[in-house]
């Protein structure tokens, strides 16, 4: 007995002795982890003992740890989108580390977000593509949309305004509509922006997009209010196979925003600041002073019919005449007087804290945009938070608020165009720079006048989680959106003939959004090589809007603006109010054997108030299927050796839109009259009601490959898709015999298909210190016309305006087409003009009643139909408005702790209508100024460089512009010729960022876990063949509008710092 005491007590003291000595060989070890490229904290990262064989801690937010380690161990750092990494500590005096952790490149790791579920990329099966929100940084815009162009493949952004606050023009996969509003260069297409959902909740950017003319609404897109510095990630989700289950709502495509989250136990706090300047793009050349006042008066001496007819012209002319009045004897430079350098700023703060139990996010900014235009500008306001709250595996529960507030001003213009200083600053030089006391109504409400919009936007959301048995989780997620849109606009009296006049617009607009789901997980087999994932669910949307405008005038003096004291005021509330309710049901099955063969199929039902009465329950389908073949056995070299990953996946679905609204499907009674002194109420025969309309439908299909090799330094992606779209809305005018005017039908249909290319290569290995990455897409589209209403085989949709912008639609050909007057060139001779042989007629044109033949130096355009007549009958079908290749460059270069990052985007084979230029050779229609008094339409384009007809028998490209008494019948420069379609490609350096990050060995003593400082060109240069200002500030129709808002050219210079 006394034996086995003592040989206990023995074993006991040895085992003490070792975990003493074990426990003094422990060691304190802390550090910071970051990424390698940015050299920003890596959060969340597990740190691996490999002498003990299990964790010993993990980095919070900021990416700092602080763990304890035996003496001589070997640590491994992993975390998800990142290559493992190991630290030793033998031999090691200090135990203060800075550990730097690689990007994983295996695409098929990135979790993305398809339906409703999240997935990995490996069981993809539709067409879609994340954007890192890092990616978004260092490039204050005043919407984000701006930033994605030339990143996805097929997604066609075109920044076409350079208005503060405007949100980009942006196409998933080609046109969905060719539904034209408005005529001349004011026409537009039918909105078909693709559905943002942000943080879970649909997001209509649609709402208030503004035409000009055709909306009271503000214009600011909602999108425009989220902070870049927000957004941690985007999703770009293309075809029905990855859109089908938002029903409705995805048939344009779907962009997924998610914000940023808190996670760190210790509370961490960002700031960021940039600091820009925008710079107007170089301007049109004008001629100034003395030789515009020369050039006028050797036109009029010239082309009057004989000297002494010019000379007496011109001394009826003051402004020509006298030139000693100083009133018109100047040089003013109009350009200068409203296009301006700015300087803006923002300022944005993240606070955020928590772990995977709890965790909060706070995050404020403050961003003021000066437009380079006087009187224009932009601000937002916002503040989000989101908190989640995760007790247990089986609850989660995730909040989210936010408060916006945008403001724009437009000046004279509207979000798109700026009439008002588009022609103040055409007027001529020789008038005086502006002063209230003289100057012309336009420019003084340009200068004085103000034009101020404003958007609340308050958005709040709630989501719910909960796992009832293992493997089957319910969730909610109920979100609720109150927009306010405010518009006061004021023109002083020296504007309006001595009225002064204000009008105020009121919106609101409430949206309930609630989405019921029931999701089941099914795993069995050996390690779970089956997998069984389906989910059904329900949603619900509720909108109401209303809105209400007045216009008093005539207040007693320019400061007082209402709501007493004016002359005259009319208004009430407007005729657009929206009561919509939409309510769909779906269900989804996932089957997925061991990540090797994934099969998908969703099916969706869903019905809209505004549809007709008689239409049923939409019924939308999809079905998909991916096989990652480098899992098979007969690819198993490859895989060992170069191949990393290799991918088919295809995909076939349904989606619909809506179309028209409540009244158009029911009709509505209006206002008609009054009948014994009593208002009365009828019927509005304008519009004849449609209970068949039914919702554009559309039928997408796609088949891609993806492949990754040698270490993920080569991927790529190439997808080919075909994307069908049925019953597009139309108005179809009806017979005068009928009680009505107009109906609204499912009369048109189109065609998009095309090839879509992405790829990435890193030139360099991953053992250099320099990390480079290229990275190229591409999409090539082809749309054709399929459907015309009553089936005819052609259409003319004529425009309004004297410029003769007429729409061409044709079965077979692109969806829309030019009908433009073919120019051949010029006349050099009379004797060169063609003569009707059994008239003996020159070639003539007919306009407002007087003919007019063609002589020496007169354009010369094709007479199509052989008559010797110009007229619309003799034009041509040519061109097509929409770009058949689009796609971006970019490339980001990294050494040590500097980097640069270089974005491009490219448009290919666009037709642009080049109607600015036109304009301005149009300028010497008139050197007497007319009814204008030089106060715009008058800056003279200065004549070198251009290659116009001056002397009888010139070989020139360029019509005769001096003879201003024919020029208003021939109209030499008209718009709507071949003279003035151009090629609209180009290739554009959108962004240069060149940033540091400073070592944190540096900023630690400062209690600086991050400090990063950067500069950024924005908008610096475009390639292009195009002579107008801007091949992308065009209009959808394909018009290059001389009273567009130029973009401007922005340099930046930011600082980012954590604490």
């Amino acid at each position: 007995m006394k034996n086995q005491m003592r040989r206990y007590i023995l074993i006991s003291c040895l085992m003490l002795i070792v975990g003493l000595a074990v426990a003094q060989e422990m060691v304190n070890v802390t550090g910071f982890v970051q990424d390698q490229g940015t050299r920003s904290g890596v959060s969340d990262v597990t740190i691996r003992s490999t002498q003990l064989n299990k964790p010993l801690g993990s980095t919070d937010k900021r990416g700092l740890f602080k763990i304890s380690a035996p003496k001589n161990d070997v640590l491994i750092f992993t975390s998800t989108g990142y290559k493992r990494t190991t630290e030793s500590l033998e031999g090691k005096k200090a135990f203060t580390f800075t550990i730097y952790m690689t990007r994983e490149e295996n695409t098929l790791k990135e979790v993305v977000v398809q339906g409703f579920a999240t997935r990995k990329r490996e069981t993809l099966t539709g067409s879609s593509m994340t954007i890192d929100g890092k990616q978004l940084q260092d490039n204050p815009v005043s919407n984000v949309t701006e930033l994605l162009q030339g990143k996805v493949a097929g997604m066609n952004v075109q920044v076409n305004s350079g208005q503060p606050g405007v949100r980009a023009s942006v196409l998933v996969r080609g046109l969905s509509n060719i539904s034209v509003s408005g005529s001349g260069q004011d026409a537009f297409l039918t909105p078909t922006s693709p559905l943002y959902i942000v943080d879970g909740v649909p997001v209509d950017d649609n709402t208030d997009f503004q035409y000009g003319f055709n909306s009271a609404g503000t214009g600011i897109s909602p999108i425009s209010l989220i902070p870049p510095e927000d957004i941690q990630s985007i999703d770009v989700l293309k075809d029905a196979a990855a859109t089908a289950l938002y029903g409705s709502r995805g048939a344009y495509g779907v962009i997924r925003i998610t914000t940023k989250r808190g996670l760190s136990k210790v509370p961490i706090i960002q700031y960021s600041t940039n600091q820009f300047f925008n710079l107007p793009p170089q301007l049109r050349d004008v001629l100034g002073g003395k030789n515009e006042r020369l050039t006028r008066i050797n036109q009029v001496l010239n082309n009057s019919g004989g000297y002494y007819n010019g000379r007496d012209l011109i001394f009826d002319n003051q402004i020509l005449s006298d030139s000693l009045n100083p009133y018109f004897n100047n040089s003013t430079n109009w350009q200068d007087v409203f296009y301006r350098p700015t300087y803006s700023q923002s300022h944005n703060v993240n606070a955020s804290g928590g772990d995977a139990t709890f965790n909060y996010k706070i995050n404020g900014q403050y961003y003021t945009q000066k437009g380079i235009v006087q009187n224009t500008g932009f601000d937002r306001y916002t503040l989000t938070m989101n908190s989640e709250y995760r007790p247990t595996d089986r609850f989660r529960m995730f909040v989210n608020m936010a408060g916006n507030i945008g403001r724009q001003q437009t000046g004279t213009g509207t979000a798109v165009s700026q009439g008002g200083v588009a022609n103040s600053a055409s007027a001529s030089s020789l008038l005086p720079s502006p002063s209230s006391p003289f100057v012309d109504p336009t420019v003084a409400e340009s200068i004085l006048g103000r034009n101020d919009n404003r958007t609340t936007d308050v958005k709040s959301n709630v989501e719910l989680e909960y796992e009832i048995i293992p493997g089957l989780r319910a969730k909610n997620n109920f979100s609720y959106n109150y927009i306010s849109d405010r518009t006061d606009k004021f023109a002083p009296s020296v504007s309006n003939n001595n009225v002064s006049k204000l009008y105020n617009y009121d919106s609101q607009r409430n949206t309930i959004y609630n989405m019921a789901q029931l999701t089941y997980i099914k795993s069995w087999g050996p390690e779970d090589k089956h997998i069984l994932t389906t989910y059904v669910f329900n949603e619900l949307n509720l909108l109401n809007f209303k809105a209400k405008a007045q216009q008093p005038e005539g207040f007693s003096n320019d400061q007082l603006e209402g709501p007493i004291g004016h002359g005259s005021a009319r208004g009430g509330v407007l005729d657009n109010a929206a009561d919509v309710r939409s309510a769909g049901f779906a269900g989804a099955i996932s089957y997925n054997y061991m990540s090797k063969y994934v099969v998908d199929f969703t099916y969706r039902f869903d019905k809209s108030s505004s549809t007709g009465p008689d239409v049923p329950w939409q019924k939308n389908p999809s079905i998909s299927a991916r096989w990652n073949m480098q899992k098979e056995s007969f690819l198993q070299d490859a895989a060992e050796n170069w191949l990393d990953y290799l991918s088919l996946r295809a995909g076939w679905g349904k989606n619909i839109v809506p179309t028209g609204t409540v009244f158009d499907a029911n009709g509505k009674y209006i206002f008609t009259g009054e009948f014994n002194n009593n208002p009365t109420i009828g019927f509005d025969w304008g519009q004849m009601p449609n209970s068949k309309l039914i919702p554009s439908t559309t039928t997408s299909s796609s088949l891609a490959v993806e492949a990754g090799i040698l270490g993920n330094r080569i991927t790529t992606i190439q997808e080919l898709y075909y994307k069908q779209v049925d019953n597009t809305l139309w108005d179809r005018q009806l017979a005068d015999h009928n009680g009505f005017k107009m109906l609204k039908g499912n009369d048109v249909s189109m065609v998009n298909y095309g090839y879509e290319f992405t790829f990435m290569f890193r030139p360099l290995p991953s053992s250099s210190q320099v990390n480079w990455n290229i990275s190229l897409n591409g999409a090539v589209n082809k749309d054709i016309l399929t459907r015309l209403p009553d089936n005819a085989r052609q259409y003319v949709l004529r425009d309004k305006e004297a410029n003769g912008f007429d729409t061409y639609y044709r079965l077979g050909r692109n969806s829309m087409s030019f009908l433009l007057y073919d120019y051949r060139g010029v006349f050099s001779t009379d004797e060169a003009v063609p003569v009707n042989p059994e008239t003996g007629e020159s070639y003539k044109t007919i306009r407002d009643g007087k003919t007019y033949y063609f002589q020496a130096g007169d354009p010369y355009w094709t007479d199509l139909n052989g008559d010797y007549i110009l007229d619309d009958r003799d034009r041509v079908i040519v061109g097509n408005a929409q770009p058949k290749v689009t796609g971006g460059l970019s490339t980001f270069i990294q050494y040590k702790n500097l980097s640069l990052n270089v974005n491009t985007s490219f448009t290919l084979k666009r037709d642009v209508i080049n109607a600015a230029m036109a304009s301005q050779m149009n300028s010497y229609a008139n050197p007497l100024f007319g009814d204008t008094r030089g106060q715009k339409n008058s800056a003279l384009l200065p004549m070198d460089g251009y290659d116009f007809w001056t002397n009888y028998g010139d070989n020139s490209f360029l019509p005769n512009p001096f003879d201003y008494s024919r020029s208003g019948g021939v109209r030499p420069f008209r718009p709507n010729q071949t003279l003035f379609l151009e090629d609209g490609s180009y290739w554009k350096i959108n962004s240069l960022t060149l940033a540091y990050n400073f070592p944190r060995e540096w900023t630690s003593k400062y209690k600086i876990t991050s400090l990063r400082i950067y500069g950024t060109a924005n908008n610096v240069y475009t390639f292009t063949k195009y002579t107008g200002p801007n091949p992308e500030g065009v209009t959808a129709m394909g018009y290059d509008r001389s009273d567009g808002y130029p973009t401007p050219k922005t340099y930046t210079v930011g600082l980012n710092v954590q604490f």
